[in-house]
């Protein structure tokens, strides 16, 4: 009979492994066995309005403009650029006028109310029935609008969202890039059964009419609207053809703190949305749950893990204790030491144990109201992200 201490251990593990493999796995299986890819009838809309919130991008608003500019060259002359300003102090609107360009309409918002408020006032602005939500620092493929609208060639199709590609990092975050693309693939996944719970907030649209405007503050913006219009019975679609590039940050702690903040916005959504776990108002509760919701529980259950294995005097248990121990101290080893992080196993330790740090501090975090309003950046170096030729 398994004592209280093997019992814990074995259900913790158990949570673990099918939050990070066992979901993953059933949405592949039911991508593959009932999966129904969007089935295009009506020409792809032509006429959007791109809409991107900056604060104090100065330094490269300019080119981002004009790189958007010119994808909005191949689609109707109607289609517009909206930049909110949201009070940048840096003159981000008077260098972004500077171009002079007729579709480029610039909004400031003389204080800095955060992202969720800038994009409530974009989309009201927006003459166009298909709204683009872009970022200012990504760097996209010349072709991503284009590849983004023919989703919406499928009249069921609410919104879609382009695949954001993070540019390879020899240090210890080159485990998150693999994080990253396992994320991906379940949203791929997910899009193909109905929906996926989540855009990549730098490349998406989104039919306007079906954009439900964000309380202020909201973090997971990229969350929060598109379960609001999966919950109207339209779909929400992942397409990896339309792609965005990226790159990671420079320090792990750049990168766990951005996690923080990320993660903490689950919890605010379960409280302003308390319906996206009904079953019966949600389509795609149970991808919500699976998904977003046990990835908080993974660090408890870690901790849950190492401490019965340690408090037990049964041998199997001793063995997976000492296991644990080494495992932690090889990713501590590969966060601080950057010869160490190189190596593959090592990056992918040491990037699992800085994504449940931050999923366990996001649980202080929020529960502490120090998750905060505004939209907060984390700084990058001047290194440019560089888009790769179409082949």
């Amino acid at each position: 009979m398994i004592s209280l201490e093997g019992g814990i251990f074995v259900a913790a593990v158990l949570l673990i492994v099918y939050a990070y493999i066992g979901y993953p796995l059933l949405a592949w299986l039911l991508a593959k066995f009932i999966g129904d890819p969007p089935h295009p009838t009506e020409p792809a809309p032509r006429a959007v309005s791109v809409v991107i919130v900056a604060y104090n991008e100065a330094a490269r608003i300019q080119q981002r403009l004009r790189e958007l500019l010119r994808q909005l060259d191949r689609l109707e002359p109607t289609s517009e650029l909206i930049l909110v300003s949201d009070g940048s102090s840096d003159g981000t609107e008077r260098v972004a006028q500077q171009i002079g360009d007729p579709r480029i309409r610039v909004i400031v918002q003389e204080e800095n109310r955060g992202k969720a408020a800038g994009l409530n006032v974009g989309v009201k602005a927006a003459r166009n029935p298909v709204v683009v939500f872009a970022d200012a620092r990504q760097q996209w493929a010349e072709d991503a609008i284009e590849r983004l609208l023919e989703n919406l060639r499928d009249p069921d199709v609410g919104a879609a969202s382009g695949d954001l590609v993070l540019r390879r990092d020899d240090g210890s975050l080159a485990g998150v890039g693999l994080y990253w693309k396992l994320e991906k693939w379940i949203r791929r996944n997910e899009s193909l059964v109905h929906s996926s719970v989540q855009v990549a907030g730098a490349i998406c649209c989104v039919r306007r009419e079906l954009f439900e405007p964000l309380p202020e503050g909201t973090i997971l913006d990229d969350v929060y609207w598109p379960l609001a219009v999966a919950m109207k019975n339209y779909r929400v679609v992942h397409d990896q053809g339309a792609q965005a590039f990226d790159r990671l940050p420079d320090k792990p702690r750049d990168e766990m703190r951005r996690k923080i903040r990320t993660l903490s916005g689950n919890f605010q959504l379960l409280f302003r949305r308390p319906a996206v776990i009904v079953p019966w108002r949600n389509p795609v509760w149970f991808n919500f749950i699976c998904h977003k919701l046990l990835r908080l529980l993974v660090p408890w259950a870690m901790i849950a893990a190492l401490v019965a294995s340690g408090l037990s005097d049964e041998r199997w248990l001793r063995v997976m204790f000492v296991l644990q121990v080494v495992g932690y101290a090889i990713g501590a080893t590969g966060i601080f030491v950057r010869p160490v992080a190189r190596l593959p196993l090592v990056s992918t330790i040491s990037s699992l144990i800085v994504l449940n740090a931050a999923a366990l501090v996001s649980w202080f975090v929020y529960f502490t109201g120090q998750s905060g309003r505004s939209w907060k950046k984390v700084a990058y170096d001047s290194r440019p992200t560089v888009a790769p030729a179409r082949s």
